[in-house]
């Protein structure tokens, strides 16, 4: 079946549904021995590869303690979830649930600090209402809230402004115009930016200036959910679904079209894909394969391939750290030393902003007794403080091929 551009893993589907649903446990810490049931094996040292992508590695114990250093923890009657960090990692954004209530708050001086930025019920009417996509540039917050966990059309998309006392506003709705899920937002520089479906089975890009609160729609077409690469936003497109995927832009300052670098405007098939202005990765039509490229590379790079029957999903850029959810754990590859690990012993998710990298995962068991279901906890790395994992002498860096081409909402073998 096609992706509706609202795709999530099993992984983020039970860190949004945490108090509501069972998933597959997930039990004790990254940093513990990973059982052979929950956790993929990890070598000591780089593993030799033949099929030219990144070593697995095992994390360094400099990772642990860093992770130790920004960690954010549930306690007993309150689940906390993180969903946004600023590019310094000092400022989380996070979803504290209780058995009535669930908060969104903005969490500074590892919690000490605490400010309730928006509030909800999560059972209103039969339906189950809980927070969405969420991203934050330094100043805003942009967050989506879904009224109906079971029917994905019932949304809402809001802005906070950090450097006032002012409560959010919201910057759109679902109604009768649009058709169609909410799809990612992202935000940078006071500029939101999202897609969202039209009449006529396309989509409309749109470019809200927060300041002013103002909307534009720079373009309109068979589009993909946008992505950011430093001051650009982009999409995916293809005419038909015949036709390869071809990438485009625009300036998120201006909304006028961008030119790409040359080895990224040739790529003609990509799922995901994500930049930071300078490096860019994305991955191939049917969510198999990482691909990379930065400057000083002639071509792109093949970084991880899934295992047999998963997929990779979430993909995140953050200095020289890839990620990216797959199978039951979030993975990070390293452009320095071309290694890969894991983050996570099981589920999560995981977003980035500039230098920052949030991961969030279940802990514990599920039980259906409110006072022993499982928690999360967040964590959050600063890529500039992480040394290199060990180097990965075998790698090789094979391209993507040119044949892998696959039109928005058509790529085979991905589900909604």
């Amino acid at each position: 079946m096609a992706t509706s551009g609202r795709r999530l893993t099993l992984g983020l589907i039970c860190l949004a549904l945490a108090s509501t649903f069972g998933c597959s446990p997930a039990s004790g810490d990254p940093e513990a021995t990973p059982s052979k049931e929950t956790s993929p094996v990890i070598p000591s040292g780089p593993e030799e590869n033949a099929s030219g992508d990144f070593c697995k590695v095992k994390r360094p114990g400099k990772w642990a303690t860093e992770k130790k250093r920004r960690e954010y923890q549930s306690t007993p009657g309150l689940d906390r979830r993180g969903t946004a960090v600023s590019s310094d990692g000092n400022t989380l954004f996070a979803v504290e649930s209780d058995s009535s209530n669930s908060r969104l708050v903005q969490l500074r001086n590892k919690g000490q600090t605490k400010q309730v930025i928006h509030s909800l019920k999560p059972a209103s009417g039969g339906k189950r209402i809980q927070y969405g996509s969420m991203r934050f540039d330094g100043r805003w917050l942009v967050f989506e809230v879904a009224y109906d966990a079971e029917n994905w059309n019932n949304w809402a998309l809001y802005a906070w402004d950090s450097n006032g006392d002012s409560a959010p506003f919201q910057i759109t709705r679902h109604d009768e115009s649009i058709v169609g899920p909410f799809m990612f937002v992202h935000v940078r520089d006071g500029k939101a930016a999202w897609a969202e479906g039209v009449k006529g089975g396309k989509k409309a890009v749109h470019l809200f200036d927060l300041a002013n609160r103002k909307d534009s729609v720079v373009h309109t077409g068979q589009t993909s959910p946008v992505f950011l690469a430093g001051d650009i936003i982009g999409w995916r497109e293809a005419p038909s679904p015949r036709d390869p995927v071809l990438l485009r832009a625009v300036s998120i300052r201006t909304g006028k079209p961008v030119q790409l670098p040359p080895v990224i405007s040739k790529i003609r098939g990509a799922a995901y894909v994500a930049g930071d202005g300078k490096t860019w990765t994305w991955v191939s039509p049917d969510y198999r394969t990482l691909y990379a490229w930065k400057p000083g590379w002639k071509e792109s790079a093949t970084i991880a391939k899934a295992a047999q029957d998963e997929h990779i999903d979430q993909m995140e850029l953050s200095g020289d750290l890839v990620t990216w959810v797959g199978g039951k754990a979030i993975w990070a590859a390293d452009l320095r030393s071309h290694s890969r690990t894991t983050l996570t012993p099981e589920y999560g998710s995981v977003v980035s902003n500039g230098d920052a990298l949030l991961v969030t995962y279940l802990t514990g068991g599920y039980s259906r007794e409110a006072g022993k279901q499982r928690k999360t906890t967040s964590y959050v790395l600063r890529t500039p403080e992480l040394n290199p994992l060990p180097d990965c002498a075998s790698w090789l860096p094979v391209p993507q091929s040119p044949n892998e081409t696959g039109a928005p909402g058509t790529e085979p073998n991905v589900t909604t």
